[in-house]
């Protein structure tokens, strides 16, 4: 069941994903440029949409969402940056790469390939990585923005103590869905 709900949760996500002009490589450096701010409003229009109600039905029905708060260390910041390289140069992230490659774009295919490569890289090096500074725990380890939206008990340093996880979120996600609002549809123009 679990797999055929993914496959399911997949492919209306890779829908979603062609549907918004996501696996179009062009539309994501444009928005990286500023120059076509579209995706952008909406991806900041489904981050709100998605904290309010993800949050809402944990608060309404707890153990029903599973949240994982990863702990900070330099690695998390190396692999970002890493990620936002190839997103900018690629136009392309492992989500848009799939759904770019269902649509028959073959240098999607070659991004995929890229993302596989440096995941076995990564792999093979992991054991030695893993004993450096990179994997150091840093900025307090496992926090997260407010408490008590947690399984199984675990309490992590809150960087809003004072609210809920709930009211944090649901504040956030209107923030997102008022930026996504008031975003232009660009923010400079074309060179």
């Amino acid at each position: 069941m679990e797999i055929l709900l993914a496959i399911i949760l997949g492919a209306a996500f890779g829908a979603v994903l062609q549907r918004i002009g996501a696996t179009n490589p062009n539309h994501i450096i444009d928005m990286l440029k500023l120059t076509d701010m579209k995706l952008a409003k909406t991806i900041f229009m489904a981050i709100g949409l998605a904290s309010i109600i993800v949050f809402t039905v944990n608060a309404i029905s707890p153990q029903t969402v599973h949240f994982s708060v990863k702990a900070a260390y330099l690695g998390v910041l190396v692999g970002g940056m890493i990620f936002g390289i190839g997103f900018a140069v690629g136009g392309l992230c492992p989500g848009t790469s799939l759904s770019s490659a269902a649509e028959g774009r073959k240098d999607a295919v070659f991004f995929i390939i890229g993302g596989l490569l440096g995941s076995w890289l990564f792999a093979i090096a992991y054991e030695h990585i893993k004993t450096t500074d990179i994997y150091r725990t840093s900025l307090g380890g496992k926090s997260a923005l407010a408490e008590g939206v947690f399984r199984h008990g675990h309490e992590y340093n809150a960087i809003f103590g004072f609210m809920s996880g709930t009211v944090t979120a649901v504040v956030i996600g209107i923030i997102f869905i008022i930026i996504a609002a008031k975003l232009p549809n660009a923010l400079r123009k074309e060179d």
